[in-house]
């Protein structure tokens, strides 16, 4: 602890810097709160797509051509040594694909932005590459029966995500184009689990949901972003979808850019999951 004394002076104005500081941070969890309680799903979709659109990296194509961070390319060379054929959800303006297509993977990939998949297919394009990315709507995969060696789920898409359940039928969906024991790699922000901004916010909001009767109450972790709306992910909540999705937790990182890697679980592993979570969901 510092024992110095400080002028008067400073001292006041430390005060009252910490203290506006203090006030600040709750008054911004207030309006996160209720902006997150009073805007349907839909209208929440629509101002993440209104933040990519005006968006000036993801459609700058130096910034799509600076290939894997890295982080991701640790990944890839740890748990993606095998993986051949990989499926990109949210696949952005491009960089992830490109940086993968010319390592020599076969890479399918999607992405709810309409102008960011015809962002990306005229990067491929003007690269050298098939401009065969598909537009496909939130929250959803394409309708394929197509396996693949890995996933990777771009960044901000699993957290973009709105509620637990989407995301593991997500997860799930993700996980029948997989074979056995092939890798997943999620993104998303960290937290530790104890922050009161994420209480306030989901208090206020779910007292305005109920007044409002609007069903999926707002969860520990939901905030905006930017004006985006995310959620802050625990290393216990992304074990747990990622278990229930079929997947086991192999690797997590809360450093920087936060990050998990699974392996899929066998067949029958799955089974005895969906069985005990529609025996728990029954109960209510």
């Amino acid at each position: 602890m510092n024992s110095q004394v400080y002028p008067l002076g400073i001292r006041i104005y430390l005060f009252s810097y910490r203290l506006l500081m203090r006030q600040f941070a709750f008054f911004n969890a207030l309006l996160a709160g209720f902006c997150l309680g009073l805007l349907r799903r839909e209208y929440l979709y629509l101002v993440n797509k209104i933040y990519y659109d005006n968006s000036k990296s993801y459609h700058d194509e130096d910034y799509n051509q600076r290939g894997l961070r890295d982080w991701e390319r640790k990944v890839i060379n740890e748990y993606f040594q095998q993986a051949k054929s990989l499926l990109v959800a949210g696949v952005g303006g491009g960089r992830e694909v490109l940086a993968l297509r010319r390592l020599g993977c076969a890479v399918d990939g999607f992405d709810c932005n309409p102008g960011l998949v015809e962002c990306a297919n005229a990067l491929l394009k003007k690269e050298g590459f098939l401009p065969d990315l598909q537009y496909i709507p939130e929250d959803q995969c394409p309708d394929s029966a197509r396996t693949y060696d890995g996933v990777i789920v771009g960044w901000g898409v699993y957290m973009h995500i709105q509620g637990r359940q989407p995301r593991i039928r997500f997860v799930q969906t993700l996980r029948t184009r997989t074979r056995e024991n092939c890798p997943i790699l999620l993104s998303f922000f960290h937290r530790s689990g104890a922050e009161t901004r994420f209480k306030v916010i989901a208090t206020i909001g779910n007292i305005l949901r109920r007044i409002l009767r609007r069903g999926n109450p707002l969860e520990a972790g939901d905030d905006l972003f930017h004006f985006m709306s995310v959620h802050f992910f625990t290393k216990e909540e992304i074990e747990t979808e990622l278990h229930e999705g079929g997947f086991r937790l192999k690797f997590y990182s809360a450093l920087g850019e936060g990050h998990a890697v699974g392996i899929a679980s066998a067949r029958n592993e799955m089974r005895v999951v969906q069985k005990l979570a529609c025996g728990e969901n029954s109960k209510f």
